[in-house]
């Protein structure tokens, strides 16, 4: 599921599939909670519409909040204004259905729900962030059995015990639809990443003239969230120098999980080796080194430890041969 974050961290590249099924999902709710309540708006009372447009302008902006809160890490002031505009707009359409006060009601409730899961997103780990994005979801379907109940007159009999399967039957379906969607969405990410992983590219190594038989050059860097090439090809028991270097605005990191032999970086701090891993930490417009000796050859990961970022795509294979 990590794998569905695919955004760049300043707005320029695609939303990845997982939000794009939540925002769709979002727009289809707007789009049945719209048409309900101008198919039952006599049936309404002010207070009602103002309790509906509340109800949903803030869970729809709690929910694009933590998405974009999640997806931008790093750039909270992107991800506030995307979710406020979004939050903004789905509270005042909804509150259209039942006149001012409830556009006003709905208006204020989106800026306040965008604002506050923007700021949520911002601080979760992108792994936390799936059940909450998940939750408010489905409270923002619930708008739906909340119009079912405020419509009917305040001093109506209930009949027959029936009417308990329709709130059974709308959580089950919302929760369906939500599983089902996540994983359909994770599914295509996946096979995409794996698609993009498995693609041919060039050797990521050079070698100077004094080191050619010994050492192997490798320089990775990071731009715009992204690591410059996704797969490295080294040889067993050579030598290699990794040289990292940040062009972004933030930290980033390169961690590699493969069985080295440790040479000491006493000159950089919160970088070194050991056994079965590598890591170099480059502070913004930054370059740092290592140097470290694979012994096993076989495919390994290598990847960007700051919450977030491997989903934005700082994520590649380091193959041992």
């Amino acid at each position: 599921m990590k794998k569905a974050f695919t955004a760049n961290k300043k707005g320029g590249g695609l939303l990845g599939n997982y939000q794009l099924f939540i925002l769709i999902s979002l727009v289809l709710l707007t789009i049945v909670v719209v048409a309900m309540g101008i198919i039952w708006r006599k049936k309404f009372r002010t207070m009602h519409g103002m309790i509906i447009s509340m109800f949903f302008g803030m869970n729809v902006g709690l929910t694009v909040g933590v998405l974009f809160g999640v997806t931008y890490q790093g750039n909270l002031f992107h991800s506030t204004i995307l979710s406020l505009a979004i939050g903004v707009l789905a509270g005042s359409v909804c509150g259209l259905c039942f006149g001012l006060l409830s556009v006003l009601e709905g208006l204020m409730a989106g800026l306040m729900g965008g604002m506050m899961g923007a700021m949520l997103g911002e601080m979760i780990r992108v792994e936390q962030s799936f059940s909450l994005i998940q939750l408010f979801l489905f409270l923002t379907g619930c708008t739906i059995f909340i119009m079912g109940v405020l419509k009917n007159p305040k001093n109506a009999q209930v009949t027959t015990k029936r009417w308990i399967l329709k709130p059974i039957v709308l959580s089950i379906l919302l929760s369906v639809y939500i599983i089902v969607g996540n994983s359909l969405a994770e599914n295509f990410e996946n096979f995409s990443s794996a698609d993009s992983l498995n693609g041919h590219h060039p050797p990521s190594y050079t070698s100077t003239d004094d080191t050619a038989a010994e050492k192997q050059v490798i320089v990775i860097e990071a731009d715009e969230m992204k690591y410059s090439t996704n797969q490295i090809v080294v040889e067993k028991n050579r030598t290699v120098h990794l040289t990292f270097s940040n062009r972004d605005q933030i930290d980033h990191y390169v961690e590699i999980n493969a069985p080295v032999l440790p040479i000491d970086n006493e000159s950089i701090h919160h970088q070194g080796t050991e056994y079965n891993r590598t890591l170099l930490h480059a502070e913004p417009n930054n370059t740092v080194t290592s140097t470290f000796t694979p012994t096993e050859p076989g495919t390994y990961e290598f990847v960007c430890t700051v919450p977030g970022h491997k989903e934005s795509g700082m994520v590649g294979r380091l193959i041992v041969r």
